[in-house]
């Protein structure tokens, strides 16, 4: 059984106690299989740090059992979540809370709050997706949940979702060494094992570095541990001679930078062969304390050690020798596109990112639910006026309904967002209210979708030929399949509506969301009843009706649904035969009936438990009855699941009827288009039993 210990802080030793890094995590999984056991006992740490710890266990190959030896607080209990079983003895306690930032970088100024603010939302609603997988829950709930800073013991942390087994037979470890006084909530045992760890630092400069926060002291008065702090200046000292390199940097050679072959730029960087994942840790040495920072920067640029070796005995600061590095070398090696990376970030848009808000908030108004993601928070309180004018950055007040019509005309232009906006909202309403309703036909029919709209082939092959046996000479005798060809054909629809200027004036959503509602259940009925249609009556390939006496599927005359109709029935199934000629042995599955003969139907099929031999219901239990209103008569109709009658299905990507704005907003209001292609066929007579019924 493999097993890793991961005690400690999360990617950093504050107080020379144990921790563990997403590297060092890496090189004890080096060259592992199998299944995996994990040990955590941690009080938290850097919060980027524990995104890719988490991220590493996720992708080792094999199952991961995470067992919490004694707590799993703050990034730790992100690590905890990689494990696909979370094991949790008597004891222990696994922490929930929201990254937190004591500090701003700069001056302070609003931006620069709002910037925090913002890199903590991003930051915190990632950990938030992690938990809501993991539990089940939602998003929102796990954000509340975070904001709340929860603690649980196994068995909370199981009914939670974050855990999946508690073990009675084990007691939990001591919880890791940690200063647990940074916590809000923290339990009065916790804190009394933090005396004494705080001093020399403040608890600001430890909270910045933990939640993720630039290393370098933005404001006079704050003090870091004197490790800490020395680590903060290198790392600084190499960001800012990065950026000075960065700014000299010739553009055209930037952008020639990540076209270069990775063996080629190798090739060309003489300056040492190794790896940075294979360079030295890099640690702060007695001799030279600048030695954390410069083998860093040589990594970071496959300089090799023995050169970064040279600079640290030589006692030169990490700006030294980057310097001397920049002097000998110039701003070329420093520009070049490293092996394996790419200088390229590809962030979502803002204005995609409010796009989407501004949906999603149409969406839950229209629906009365609540938002599924934070980017629809500040358009929840906005009417639909409010939004288009958002959507053109409309200044002004909204006073009267001439301005209201003025705002939805200039919305309403092909250079504005707010066609594409309310669109994606209606159509989401739309696939809402759609998927609320089960057509039988689903029941019955088996689900194949088109490429496009031909006829797509149903070629229902024969049985696999009969084995025979081989000769002595060897000689494998070859066999044929049969076929039986039928087509399935799709069919685009349509149909024009109209939300009225007088919806979109009054912003009344409760009428747009009976509209959609009503549609949903229209087009859900309208495959219903174009289904049973054609189904029904269909011909196959033979030209002979689907149900026919030539096909051994009719009854000779129609009966009630009785024990000798259905006996029947299932006999002739059980007599069918495929293609080529041998016995399938189909039982009837799916009893099929209208309104006139549900009650009959569900009386033959009700499981009872009879008094005497003779009062047995050898159907009792063994059929699905499935009614729909399309058959309107006395017939129904023995179905079996293993050979289906009929295929429907849908254009590949419109799985579902979907809204097109014809004329954004006219006289009449927004015109629009529900669009919708579905398609059904007959594909085999062999899996059906007809009666007329009386």
């Amino acid at each position: 059984m493999n097993e890793i210990f991961l005690t400690g802080t999360v990617g950093f030793s504050f107080w020379d106690e144990d921790s563990f890094t997403a590297r060092s995590v890496r090189e004890q999984l080096e060259g592992l299989t199998g299944p995996l056991t994990v040990r955590l006992n941690s009080g938290g740490g850097i919060a980027t740090e524990g995104q890719a710890i988490y991220t590493v266990l996720k992708n080792y190959d094999g199952e991961v059992t995470v067992v919490i030896d004694g707590i799993a607080a703050s990034a730790a209990s992100l690590v905890a979540m990689a494990g696909d079983r979370i094991v949790m003895p008597v004891g222990a306690l696994m922490m929930i809370h929201d990254p937190a930032l004591c500090w701003t970088v700069g001056r302070g100024t609003e931006q620069d709050h709002l910037d925090a603010a913002k890199g903590l939302g991003v930051c915190a609603n990632a950990y938030a997706a992690v938990y809501a997988a993991r539990s089940g829950m939602s998003l929102d709930a796990a954000r509340e949940i975070m904001r709340a800073e929860t603690y649980y013991d196994g068995p909370a942390a199981v009914e939670a979702g974050f855990a999946t087994d508690t073990d009675d037979g084990a007691e939990a470890a001591a919880a890791a060494l940690f200063d647990y006084r940074l916590y809000a909530k923290a339990p009065a045992a916790l804190r009394a094992t933090s005396t004494g760890l705080a001093s020399g630092y403040s608890r600001n400069a430890l909270v910045a570095l933990m939640s993720g926060a630039t290393t370098k002291q933005p404001q006079k008065g704050i003090s870091m541990p004197k490790t800490i702090q020395m680590q903060a200046e290198e790392e600084q000292e190499i960001l800012d001679a990065e950026a000075e390199a960065e700014t000299e940097t010739d553009p055209e050679m930037e952008d020639d930078a990540t076209s270069e072959d990775p063996e080629e730029a190798a090739g060309e960087d003489d300056l040492g062969e190794e790896d940075p994942e294979d360079a030295p840790e890099a640690e702060a040495s007695d001799d030279n304390p600048h030695a954390g920072a410069i083998l860093r920067f040589a990594a970071s640029r496959r300089i090799g050690t023995d050169i970064a070796m040279d600079w640290i005995g030589r006692g030169l600061t990490a700006a030294q020798a980057i310097a001397e590095f920049k002097s000998k070398h110039g701003n070329d090696t420093m520009t070049k596109a490293r092996p394996g990376m790419t200088r390229a970030q590809i962030q979502r848009d803002e204005r995609d990112t409010r796009r989407l808000g501004m949906s999603q908030a149409l969406t839950a108004q229209i629906t009365g639910s609540d938002p599924v993601s934070g980017a629809a928070r500040p358009f929840m309180d906005m009417s639909i006026v409010e939004i288009a004018a958002a959507s053109i950055d409309h200044r002004g007040r909204i006073r009267s309904t001439g301005d209201k019509l003025n705002v939805f005309t200039a919305a309403s232009h092909a250079t504005s967002d707010f066609p594409a906006i309310f669109q994606n909202a209606l159509n989401k309403v739309l696939l809402e209210r759609y998927s609320a309703f089960q057509p039988t036909y689903r029941t019955v029919a088996k689900k194949k979708n088109f490429r496009d709209f031909r006829p797509m082939p149903l070629v229902r092959a024969g049985d696999f030929p009969t084995l025979l046996p081989v000769g002595e000479g060897g000689e494998i005798k070859w066999g044929t399949f049969g076929e039986s060809g039928e087509t399935a054909l799709i069919v685009p629809y349509a149909r024009g509506l109209t939300v009225s200027r007088q919806m979109m004036i009054n912003d009344d959503l409760g009428a747009i969301n009976d509209l959609l509602s009503s549609y949903g259940e229209t087009v859900a009925f309208f495959e219903e009843k174009t289904f049973y249609a054609g189904a029904l009556t269909a011909k196959l390939a033979d030209d002979v009706d689907l149900f026919h006496a030539d096909h051994g599927n009719l009854a000779g005359a129609g009966t009630a649904i009785t024990t000798a109709a259905l006996s029947a029935g299932r006999t002739a199934m059980r007599q069918q035969k495929s293609i080529d000629g041998l016995s399938l042995n189909l039982a009837p599955t799916t009893l099929l009936v209208g309104p006139a003969k549900e009650t009959e139907a569900e009386m033959i099929v009700a499981q009872i438990t009879p008094t005497d031999a003779t009062a047995v219901n050898p159907f009792s239990g063994r059929l699905r009855p499935v009614v729909t209103t399309e058959i309107t008569g006395n017939a129904w109709y023995l179905l079996s699941d293993r050979a289906p009658c009929w295929v429907y299905g849908f254009l590949d990507g419109a799985e579902a009827p979907r809204v097109r704005t014809e004329e954004p907003f006219g006289a009449q209001g927004f015109a629009m288009t529900v669009e919708h292609d579905f398609g059904f066929g007959a594909c085999d007579f062999r899996g059906g039993y007809k009666n007329a019924g009386a």
